[in-house]
């Protein structure tokens, strides 16, 4: 914000001596002017996460959910999907901000919207395909765009969860589909089940606590979607047309562009950032455990990565069962069994999590 700025005002004294503008802002100049003033970056402290091996056996048990149904059904990289649903706030309050060094206190200045919000639904298919965006505003202004609706709270409930798998999933299709989504209780609920049912689309559940280490979106989108969206918001605080109160508090950013932002941001998404999070995530990896290695939470600098070698464990105490009886259905009591302290299946811990 501070570059662009910078930029912004010298672009603006060039205009009135009619001179071609040559002030890049760059890193550099950045440092000593930071320096210059006595400005640093300072951080939001944050609270601290639960303890990641405590939550290795519902990882694993997630995993051998996933392989049960490809067990079951040959699903193509294009009928998996994954979704979730996250914030995107009026105040994109930044966990870092400038100012002088030393102080011990660091109050963040906004427009008194930061409780304010869209929430958004991100949703994409295995072969990177990305499906429409659901945003909670403008109906009709973005219809061709985006699917817009609205509810009392601004979150999802029971009849936006329906509505969603009705008119962005499709109520046809020839060939059944996975969706990995996480455990939020309208997820679970029987009319959202049913309509899945009815759509051919069978769920799979991300347990409570570890979506940030094995769900696609939180794993590899949302970050860089989030990145792209705060970068807009930065523009228009920066730069843009700004509107006060009678009071002379500024006003938050119109919806209308909260929503032209989401929009800019997920289009450029990159592709293979989806196709990777499939693979990384363990949704589109052969089941033979031949490239578990792949797994992002379970790779060696990852704090789960002593999992890996459990969920081998497991896989071969599974085929060995099949081997001993290859006509016997394998059936989630004997995933439990597995993997003992597993819970597929729960609420998570808050309502919607959010990066």
């Amino acid at each position: 914000m501070i570059a662009n700025k910078a930029k912004f005002l010298y672009e603006e004294k060039c205009k009135e001596k009619e001179m071609p503008p040559s002030f890049v802002a760059s890193s550099g100049w950045l440092q000593r002017f930071m320096s210059t003033h006595g400005l640093a970056i300072r951080r939001k402290t944050t609270e601290s996460q639960k303890d990641p091996e405590k939550l290795i056996d519902k990882l694993i048990g997630y995993i051998l959910q996933i392989r049960r149904q490809w067990g079951k059904i040959a699903y193509h990289d294009k009928d998996i999907i994954a979704m979730d649903e996250t914030a995107v706030w009026q105040d994109m309050v930044s966990n870092t901000t400038v100012d002088n060094i030393g102080e011990s206190t660091i109050r963040l200045k906004t427009t008194g919207h930061e409780k304010t919000k869209v929430s958004v639904c991100l949703a994409a298919k295995g072969d990177g395909t990305k499906l429409k965006p659901e945003s909670k505003a403008l109906k009709d202004e973005f219809k061709t765009k985006c699917v817009v609706a609205s509810s009392i709270n601004g979150w999802m409930n029971e009849e936006l969860t329906v509505s969603w798998v009705k008119g962005v999933l499709g109520q046809f299709s020839f060939t059944r589909r996975m969706l990995a989504w996480d455990s939020f209780r309208c997820h679970v609920l029987d009319s959202v089940k049913q309509e899945l049912n009815r759509a051919k689309i069978d769920p799979v559940i991300v347990p409570g606590g570890c979506t940030k280490y094995i769900q696609a979106p939180d794993v590899s989108w949302n970050k860089p979607f989030k990145a792209k969206v705060t970068e807009k918001y930065d523009e228009w605080m920066a730069n843009g047309q700004h509107t006060f109160t009678a009071a002379g508090n500024l006003r938050a950013p119109p919806r209308r562009e909260i929503v032209q932002w989401i929009l800019e941001a997920w289009n450029d998404l990159d592709k293979d950032i989806i196709v990777n999070s499939f693979k990384s995530c363990a949704l589109t990896l052969a089941v033979d455990s031949s490239e578990d290695e792949l797994i992002h939470c379970l790779k060696p600098s990852q704090p789960c990565h002593s999992g890996l070698a459990q969920l081998k464990a497991v896989q071969q105490q599974l085929q060995q069962t099949l081997e001993n009886d290859p006509f016997q259905d394998i059936t989630l009591s004997d995933v439990e069994d597995a993997a003992p302290m597993t819970t597929l299946l729960e609420d998570s811990d808050t309502e919607i999590e959010v990066d």
